[in-house]
């Protein structure tokens, strides 16, 4: 789970698909991990929060590094201990060839709450980061366009 811009985003997909990656890859970016591999999720006043048990506090484990302090490596403010859920982001090998000019509404529920859910596919050649920002940056500022197209 990380804070990106502001936003909770839980990744998930299979093992070895790349979550670490791509984690480390949005640290790179000034972007905060809140938990790798098991996230603690409790939920107060209709909140969702994941938080990162104590003994993997500050760590991400990569395949190609393995294990790494988050602090060490990108500073104390890297890594933060719990933050609110908003968004899941799934990793694939799957690519849709289908063309779509509406993204259909799909989500991923976590303590009875329903999320978000965006599908990337890592058969596609622009980066994993910049395709989750340019989505972050369009569910805060939904195109005018797509009310007319629905």
């Amino acid at each position: 789970m990380m804070n990106v811009a502001g936003f909770g985003i839980l990744i998930i997909g299979s093992p070895a698909i790349g979550k670490s990656s791509l984690a480390l890859e949005l640290l790179s970016q000034n972007h905060q991990l809140i938990s790798d591999d098991v996230v603690d999720f409790c939920c107060a006043n209709n909140i969702v929060r994941g938080h990162c048990p104590s003994m993997l506090s500050g760590l991400l484990h990569t395949r190609e590094l393995g294990l790494i302090s988050v602090r060490n490596v990108f500073g104390n403010e890297a890594w933060q201990s719990q933050y609110q859920l908003d968004y899941v982001i799934k990793l694939t090998q799957q690519f849709d060839s289908n063309i779509n000019l509406v993204l259909k509404k799909r989500s991923y529920t976590v303590l009875n709450h329903a999320f978000p859910l965006l599908i990337l596919s890592l058969a596609t050649p622009a980066s994993l980061s910049t395709r989750l920002l340019c989505w972050l940056n369009m569910q805060a500022n939904p195109c005018p366009a797509e009310n007319g197209l629905k």
